[in-house]
């Protein structure tokens, strides 16, 4: 078996997602920087479900917004949504869903990862919209040689996934193709609670927005996935990679939300030559193009809203959205005066549109976003440069970003005049912008050493915070606000680090001081019945602050331990309007802590780990948030290689049954019912086994 995580800020072994998770400095001369590793390995060998749930068990400074079995949402120092930029083998991908049912670390499925790199605050230059965090995940590559690899997995809640990998390669070409099949029944929470039960238990019996009877026992999602890589050496110093995944999710349960998603279909396409050391001018040249295509559907037709299912003349709504993004980038690698230089021109444009429908005849009754399109075109440069004990490094980017709204005319809405009045001469907007950071580390000695961050980082608004059209109070309106300026976070960072030979520390602390912060906020618009409300955004300044510790000590050649805990709070430096006081931001995570023992023999491995959070008691109240309990939950992993070919994964998640819940209500989030937002709870009591098998 192989050992695990013996590195500068191990993680150890997550047996209910990856493998393997570590987590290490990697000084990488040809990116020019020193970023955090995270998530490398043999994923399948493994349970693999939702990328999300297994970084929020991770790391103490990662934290899950739930939303269903699967497609749940990343919460990064408190920063979330467009606020973390989350590529896949260096590309971005945008779901297509408003309420974020279809997050971007959806649209990947855990088979196929290799690594996920995770690098905090303010610090990238090389790609659009690094405001708090950059998530890039890597894919598998295919290998020298001839394997095939089949696993099943099966787990509570008849949880069931299959994963086929086939590889081939030479020297020359090497290619890799993988397929999964995965499907589930609704999770039950610590009380026995499914999906449907929790909703149903928390929403009055006149709600249209409850699942009708028929429905309570409907499976949480059914996926297939399908990809392939294609490495072609063209020669010595010549490479091109060439990428492409189609995944498709149908009936996924959203029992928060008004709808669930019929409906979420991914492709992605991705590739890159590259060249090395080209005359005296190049270390590495690289030119990259990517694609990405999400179709989502989501409707209410599981939901009491409309006839009843048994008619054939049933009509209920559906709401199809769609987001395509194309980019392009050119990057070169050079040495210049001593100095270690990355110089880009990076460019994408995205469109995304939305439809609100009638079914089943398909017509359609509004737009709700404008077939808005966002092009970007930017100029960056980043270096480093060594003195003795110090290290420093630099990066600059320059952003002109043009917004524009193509279809506000739609004569099937009752008030269109009222809703083109108001974004007359508003349908384009422009943004120029400047990022920037310095990022000093100094080696105090062979063990240890300091770091010392500056950094801005920019974030403008999106189609659906400018020109997003909802109905409320029997009409349709505007909700988005298209005189939205640019999020501007500038933030500084210190640590400090220290290791020996069986162990190591880090502590880091940040603050963000946020300008202008795109904030979602409901206003009901002075209605009498507090149930009745909307989202709108406006700009507010805000701060973050925080910090976390880890720990790894290899307590013999066996036995090592793991621990972290990270904290943030964040407060609005102006309220959203005249009719709020509470100056808490929403969806800041309260303290939270990880503490894992590993055992790792030659042919056993397991562990032991237990997970907390404190009460959530800072929470944004004006914007119906709520005060949560603080929990504990034990998890436990094992594994074993039965032959050099097959192994066995086991685990038992929530061993407790505890029943708990990790997110909060946030009104930006459009749950469903009103005053008192539904909270959707963690999964209880979860076993899992993973048969995996290599040729």
């Amino acid at each position: 078996m192989k050992k695990f995580g013996l590195s500068l800020f191990a993680s150890g072994v997550l047996f209910a997602g990856v493998i393997e998770v570590e987590r290490v400095v990697v000084e990488e001369r040809e990116s020019l920087e020193i970023s955090q590793e995270v998530g490398k390995d043999e994923i399948r060998f493994t349970r693999q479900q939702d990328l999300a749930k297994i970084l929020f068990e991770t790391f103490t400074e990662i934290n899950l917004v739930r939303s269903s079995a699967i497609g749940n949402d990343l919460i990064i120092r408190g920063f979330k949504k467009d606020d973390i930029n989350v590529l896949i083998d260096g590309a971005k991908v945008y779901g297509g869903c408003p309420n974020r049912m279809d997050p971007p670390s959806m649209h990947i499925s855990a088979s196929q990862i290799e690594k996920v790199l995770i690098k905090e605050g303010p610090f990238d230059v090389e790609y659009f919209s690094s405001l708090g965090a950059l998530i890039d995940v890597k894919t598998k590559d295919p290998k020298k040689g001839e394997s095939a690899d089949i696993s099943y997995i099966y787990g509570s809640f008849d949880y069931n996934k299959l994963i086929l990998s086939l590889n081939s390669g030479d020297d020359r070409v090497k290619v890799l193709f993988g397929y999964s099949y995965e499907t589930s029944n609704q999770y039950k929470d610590g009380d026995g609670k499914s999906l449907v039960e929790q909703q149903l238990d928390k929403l009055p019996s006149d709600d249209p927005n409850r699942y009708q009877a028929l429905y309570k026992d409907i499976r949480a999602y059914r996926r297939d996935s399908l990809w392939t890589k294609l490495l072609i050496n063209l020669s010595k110093n010549q490479e091109l990679r060439i990428n492409g995944y189609k995944d498709k999710a149908v009936d996924v349960l959203y029992p928060a939300f008004v709808m669930d998603a019929d409906l979420d279909d991914t492709i992605m396409l991705n590739s890159e030559y590259s060249i090395k050391n080209l005359l005296d001018f190049s270390k590495k040249l690289t030119f990259k193009l990517y694609y990405s295509d999400v179709k989502h559907d989501m409707s209410t037709k599981f939901r009491e809203a409309g006839l009843p299912a048994t008619n054939s003349n049933r009509k209920y709504r559906t709401h199809r959205t769609r987001s395509i993004i194309k980019g392009a980038k050119i990057e070169n690698i050079i040495d210049f005066l001593d100095l270690d230089l990355k110089l880009g021109l990076d460019g994408s444009i995205r469109n995304w549109k939305g439809v609100c429908l009638n079914d089943p005849s398909k017509t359609p009754i509004q737009i709700r976003i404008p077939d808005v399109a966002t092009k970007n075109r930017a100029l960056f440069v980043k270096g480093i440069k060594d003195l003795d004990n110090l290290s420093i490094k630099v990066g600059l980017r320059f952003d002109k970003t043009d917004i524009d709204a193509n279809n506000l005319k739609d004569p099937t809405i009752a008030n269109i005049a009222a809703i083109q009045n108001y974004y007359a001469n508003k349908t384009s907007k422009s943004y120029n912008n400047f990022s920037a950071n310095l990022i000093l580390k100094y080696k105090l000695n062979s063990n240890s050493s300091f770091f010392i961050g500056f950094g801005q980082g920019i974030r403008v608004p999106d189609a659906q915070e400018l020109y997003f059209i909802g109905y409320s109070l029997g009409n349709w309106t505007r909700r988005g606000n298209p005189d939205l300026k640019e999020t501007k976070n500038r933030e500084l960072d210190i640590g400090y680090e220290i290791f020996f030979s069986d162990i190591s520390l880090k502590l880091s602390a940040f603050y963000s001081d946020l300008k202008d912060y795109i904030y979602a906020y409901k206003t009901n618009d002075n209605n009498a019945d507090p149930n009745v409300y909307y989202l709108t955004w406006t700009n507010i300044d805000a701060h973050i602050y925080g910090g976390d510790i880890s720990l790894f000590y290899m307590i013999n050649d066996q036995f090592s331990l793991e621990a972290g805990a990270a904290y943030q709070r964040g407060k609005k430096d102006t309220f959203v309007s005249a009719n709020q006081t509470d100056k808490d931001l929403a969806q800041i995570p309260p303290l939270k802590g990880r503490i894992a023992i590993n055992y790792d023999s030659d042919d056993y491995f397991a562990k032991i780990e237990v997970l907390g959070s404190a009460k959530y008691k800072d929470f944004d109240m004006d914007n119906a948030e709520q005060e949560i309990d603080s929990w504990v939950v034990i998890n436990i992993k094992a594994s074993k290689e039965l032959t050099k070919n097959i192994t066995l994964n086991a685990g038992v998640d929530n061993i407790f049954d505890k029943k708990y819940a990790v997110n909060n209500t946030y009104g930006g989030r459009s749950l469903i019912g009103g005053a008192n937002p539904v909270l959707i709870n963690e999964p209880g009591r979860y076993l899992f086994a993973n048969l995996s098998f290599r040729f």
